[in-house]
């Protein structure tokens, strides 16, 4: 039986062995409550103590700045509704709205958070971007000077998980603090971690999110690094119960899946500058492919292949549309091909409406209509992306024959 090559590692990937032994060994073994001062308790706490150092030499901060949470997600709404709820409970009466910025193009759970805002009085700002995917750098100064509301939080990806846009965040903050210098600026660094350099202390960038599955750990864990000590005390908790991570993030902690991130963020860190010329390789070989058979258009012609991922964009992640071939048609197509390819963000994959990232670039109801996410691994060989290139041939040769026929079948 051929096994199914899988292309959507911007959704999740396969769990690498030594964060697997690190989950077997703290879920069958040493499976204290780390909270607990007995030897089990002692050394699920050691594992998790150990997590939080490694990360926090890492970002150049204090463990104590470290806050494991549940996900990616979570970190995000940590970061952006502590923040913004702790501001919103000190300015009873503020002088002018508070206000929290993001871009169009954000992940929903940046996008969906900032929104829920309104229901405390918080306006959001959702900043425009160009076809390239970059904002528009005008307006967020706009946003920042604006006479009607007080700027606290400006929210940004570092990569975008859609398209792969990167944001040059360093130099971003930068400019925004000579604006605004007391606003705090979130960088989502879900989809750079592991992959490309993030920030680190000292940075213009305050907080930072990570999530564990996108660099081969386990599902279920994610990290907000706290690089600007000085808002520690500023976060309010979203979850209320015990003290642990310092009191910012009640309930039991998984010393399996924090040991196994730990494990994960090691291998993908050592392997990083690997990883980008790797699936750098991958990508140009899959392009001149496209480009060999005449597949790739300037053009939105009918079954021609529109390239969607900005230039400066993480060579991992490619968005690619086939007008014509609607995108859950076109990944039917190339899983039947043994090819497993994703529509967009997994988070939104089982909605009807469209993810807003093309839409927010400029493109066309016709390239949004069609676009599908490929994404690549360090495991990922370039025989496997020949594999990928001829399935999407094929299947786009089996979309015009069918349409031709159906032609003639209406014209007799």
């Amino acid at each position: 039986m051929i096994p199914f090559l899988f292309f959507d590692t911007a959704s999740t990937t396969k769990c690498c062995s030594p964060a697997l032994r690190k989950m077997q060994q703290y879920a069958t073994t040493d499976y204290g409550n780390p909270s607990s001062s007995h030897l089990f308790g002692q050394k699920a706490g050691q594992a998790i103590r150990e997590a939080r150092i490694f990360f926090s030499e890492q970002f150049r901060c204090a463990p104590e700045q470290i806050i494991f949470t549940g996900s990616g997600t979570e970190a995000n709404n940590l970061a952006i509704s502590g923040l913004s709820l702790y501001f919103c409970v000190q300015s009873k009466k503020p002088s002018s709205p508070i206000q929290v910025i993001t871009s169009s193009t954000e992940h929903a759970s940046v996008r969906k958070t900032v929104t829920s805002l309104k229901d405390f009085g918080i306006h959001s700002e959702f900043i425009p971007v160009h076809r390239s995917g970059q904002p528009d750098i005008l307006k967020l100064e706009e946003a920042l000077q604006s006479k009607t509301t007080h700027s606290i939080l400006l929210s940004l990806h570092q990569v975008n998980s859609i398209v792969g846009t990167i944001f040059d965040l360093e130099s971003i903050a930068k400019k925004v603090k000579k604006i605004a210098p007391h606003l705090i600026i979130h960088a989502d660094s879900v989809q750079a971690f592991g992959k490309i350099p993030v920030p680190r202390y000292p940075s213009s960038i305050d907080v930072i999110t990570l999530s564990g599955h996108k660099i081969e750990g386990p599902k279920g864990v994610g990290a907000l690094i706290v690089l600007n000590k000085n808002i520690l005390p500023r976060i309010r908790p979203i979850l209320w119960g015990g003290e642990q991570e310092n009191g910012l993030r009640a309930g039991t902690q998984n010393a399996g899946l924090i040991a196994g991130f730990h494990e994960a963020a090691q291998q993908a860190l050592h392997q990083q500058d690997d990883f980008l010329r790797h699936t750098s390789q991958l990508r140009n070989h899959f392009r001149s492919l496209l480009e060999r058979k005449n597949l790739l258009k300037k053009n939105d012609s009918f079954g021609s292949v529109h390239w969607n991922s900005p230039e400066n964009s993480i060579p991992n992640i490619i968005n690619l549309s086939v007008p014509g071939l609607p995108s859950g048609a076109l990944t039917q197509l190339l899983e039947e091909r043994k090819c497993l390819v994703s529509v967009g963000s997994a988070c939104s994959s089982q909605k009807t409406e469209k993810d807003p990232v093309l839409k927010a670039m400029g493109f066309g109801p016709e390239i949004q209509n069609s676009s599908i996410r490929i994404s690549f691994s360090r495991t990922h060989q370039l025989s496997e992306i020949e594999i990928l290139g001829a399935a999407l041939s094929d299947s786009i040769d089996q979309m015009k024959k069918m349409t031709q026929k159906s032609k003639r079948t209406l014209s007799s």
